[in-house]
């Protein structure tokens, strides 16, 4: 008897290869009856992944490039990881490249796709402007993940940074925020979208318009660093400061503290990522939790319907749920 493959499961299901990967890889992107149509379908068939996965199309490579601007943020690590569990669990090998926001290099990368060397790529905050992410998206196998530019083809895979930041926004005004100041990261489509958030729940309490700082080049520790030491010295300081990132937000507390105040006593300071350094900071920062490992898997399966069904959905976006962890760094 001929071995069962993912196309089996689809169809016996009633559902797409996208859902049955899916559903292998764990994501929870699949609503429960979705899922209990595939595990009988697998039961059934008597279905094993790994050894099927190969047989999906015998001219294909089996190898996906994930592409992102540096690999030193713990977000991109996890999505990354995610990626590459997703994708050896279907018998994909993931190749991980950094670009260091050289346009060139990145184009370099591209043409892997272009020329065959990958079936599909994962991208995460591309250097190429909208239209280049498109006129790829709309020929060959790409899902965006985490960084989703305005494309009508590409199809991307993130949490709702204007809601996540809207959230951890009201958290500070619940706890007693009146005067509230946010340390902005504009260079990023998400931290774009977390300012709006910022601005809209302030706007929503009532509240007189948040202050709002961005730095030019780097978002780091050091930046957060001296966009506080701007906030000091305006004078008339804020009560809550949400940071966009957690490392500017250790950088804020940091030379909030040497300036001889207390987090969250005198100013209540918030972050966003749940990185380390958001339990290393002194005191462990309030934040946003991304689900980045999930998402990397997400990522892969939505990319492994698009490099194996003829015509598959490009466009949309699937948001996954994010999570406040309040600690030390607030009023909470």
């Amino acid at each position: 008897m001929a071995r069962a493959t993912v196309q089996d499961v689809a169809k016996t299901a009633g559902v797409s290869v996208g859902t049955v990967s899916r559903v292998l890889n764990g994501s929870p992107a699949v609503s429960a009856a979705s899922r209990e149509k595939v595990n009988e379908a697998i039961r059934r068939l008597s279905y094993r992944p790994l050894a099927s996965a190969r047989d999906l199309r015998r001219d294909r490579t089996m190898r996906v490039l994930a592409l992102a601007k540096n690999l030193e943020s713990l977000v991109v690590s996890e999505v990354f990881r995610g990626v590459g569990d997703a994708a050896a669990d279907s018998g994909y090998v993931s190749l991980i490249a950094a670009t260091a926001g050289d346009l060139e290099r990145e184009q370099q990368l591209v043409d892997m796709l272009r020329n065959g060397s990958v079936d599909g790529m994962v991208l995460f905050s591309p250097t190429m402007p909208d239209e280049d992410v498109d006129a790829v998206a709309g020929q060959l196998s790409v899902v965006q993940v985490c960084e989703i530019v305005d494309a009508d083809a590409a199809f991307g895979v993130s949490i709702d940074d204007r809601q996540a930041a809207y959230d951890i926004t009201r958290h500070l005004i619940d706890t007693g925020g009146r005067r509230l100041a946010m340390i902005a990261h504009r260079s990023a489509r998400s931290g774009r979208l977390r300012e709006a958030g910022f601005r809209q729940a302030v706007a929503d309490a009532g509240l007189p318009s948040g202050r709002v700082l961005s730095g030019e080049g780097g978002f780091g520790f050091h930046a957060g660093r001296r966009l506080a030491r701007e906030l000091l010295a305006a004078g008339d300081l804020p009560d809550a400061v949400f940071c966009g990132t957690d490392i500017a937000a250790a950088g804020c507390v940091r030379e909030l503290t040497d300036a001889g105040l207390r987090v969250p006593h005198d100013i209540a300071v918030a972050g966003f990522d749940d990185s380390a350094q958001a339990e290393m900071c002194v005191p462990e920062l309030t934040t946003v939790r991304q689900p980045a490992y999930e998402m990397g898997r997400v990522a892969f399966a939505e990319l492994l319907e698009r490099m194996t069904v003829p015509g598959a959905h490009r466009r949309g976006r699937v948001f996954l749920p994010h999570e406040l962890v309040v600690r030390d760094s607030t009023k909470g």
